[in-house]
């Protein structure tokens, strides 16, 4: 019974103060129309969408199809926040803020000291850069100009292409100098090695450790082979005493001539003995600079090559297109919804003035003339209709 009283009170309060509450509401309506209308300007949207590229087409190898690694020609997740990244840089917003003279659309004084910042805020509100949920990348412009705000989109959109391939461009370059300057470091302890091998193939005679150790080791038994015949044949010609001297001593010379053969055929054995090490460590150190000389100016051409191709790093799925419709204000929704919260608190200020109209508010306000009278019908905007 109590729930119902409390009912009926309230639309009792409804009725009696309808006349304020409903022209309140109507001069809110009508005022908020005006307002939308004449104050807030039409903003148009306008959206490009594109996927990001993986950082494999970047890779001679896989431009040139020597890797062992299938490409991946979409990015993952590392590619889409790098591309995010770029779109929210500060180059970005500077690129935007002087390509289209924002300054000058946003009206903004360049002469104030807080004028970048401002024209920075300004777009911030109307530029966005997200992901969607299918892991593209969205880059959307509001602006009262519909042509604007789609040239503005795109130029963004190509600008973080540039962004990124000049990022990419920069990496490929330092190591295209690196390479170089490998080269040249390669190339002197190359020549040094060389100079130094050189030396020792002279000292020591080693000169191709892998095939020369079988002639070697071939001459030094010949050498030796040929003074013990020649020394026996000596031997035993002496002992025939019908030889004339000069047989006699021309198989001598024979085999004095084989000896000395031999002592030098064992000194060079010692030498070859005491390099061949030295002489093949070497040659092995020189053959590797110059197969890693080799290969590494193989990648460093194509690393030219690849650096001076152009790749997107960026595909696009959808440019920006001048909107048809505005994005905002949304007059309509604006309206009634102020509208109804107009209505709602009108609604709650005459409860309030009708459940306080017993107050003595001259007292409270100090008044010497006001009566207790005046107070029972209501307070200023909500004085009640009999």
């Amino acid at each position: 019974m109590a729930n119902k009283d409390n009912l009926i009170s309230v639309v009792g309060t409804l009725l009696r103060y309808r006349r304020p509450i409903l022209w309140g509401t109507i001069l809110t309506a009508i005022g908020t129309m005006l307002i939308t209308y004449f104050l807030l300007d039409n903003m148009y949207k306008a959206t490009t969408t594109f996927y990001p590229l993986s950082s494999d087409v970047f890779k001679p190898e896989q431009m040139f199809g020597i890797s062992t690694k299938d490409m991946d020609y979409f990015g993952a997740e590392n590619d889409v926040d790098r591309l995010l990244t770029i779109g929210q840089s500060g180059d970005m917003y500077n690129f935007l803020i002087k390509k289209f003279d924002l300054y000058k659309h946003y009206k903004i004084d360049t002469t104030s000291e807080r004028a970048p910042i401002k024209v920075r805020e300004a777009l911030e509100k109307l530029y966005a850069v997200k992901k969607t949920k299918t892991n593209a990348i969205e880059v959307s412009v509001e602006d009262k100009d519909r042509v604007l705000a789609a040239e503005m989109a795109n130029a963004a959109r190509d600008k973080i292409d540039e962004i990124a391939q000049r990022i990419v461009r920069e990496v490929q370059m330092n190591q295209i100098r690196g390479f170089e300057e490998s080269f040249l470091q390669k190339e002197r302890l190359m020549s040094v090695i060389g100079d130094t091998l050189s030396m020792m193939r002279e000292r020591y005679g080693v000169i191709d450790p892998q095939n020369q150790t079988e002639s070697v080791t071939k001459s030094s038994v010949e050498a030796r082979s040929n003074f013990t015949r020649s020394r026996a044949k000596f031997e035993a010609m002496k002992g025939i005493s019908s030889l004339s001297q000069d047989t006699l001593a021309m198989q001598g010379a024979t085999v004095k001539g084989y000896e000395e053969e031999l002592k030098e055929n064992i000194e060079m054995m010692k030498r070859y003995n005491l390099g061949f090490n030295k002489v093949s460590l070497m040659k092995e150190m020189y053959e590797q600079e110059r197969n890693q000389l080799g290969r590494d100016k193989q990648r460093y051409l194509q690393l030219k090559v690849t650096y001076a191709t152009r790749i997107q790093a960026l595909k696009t799925i959808e440019s920006a297109s001048v909107p048809i419709d505005k994005s905002r204000p949304k007059r309509m929704i604006i309206t009634l919804s102020v509208t109804l919260i107009a209505f709602v608190l009108l609604f709650i200020g005459a409860l309030l003035a009708d459940n306080y109209r017993d107050v003595d508010w001259s007292e409270i306000m100090g008044s010497e003339n006001g009566t207790v009278e005046n107070s029972k019908k209501g307070i200023g905007f909500f004085q009640r209709k009999n």
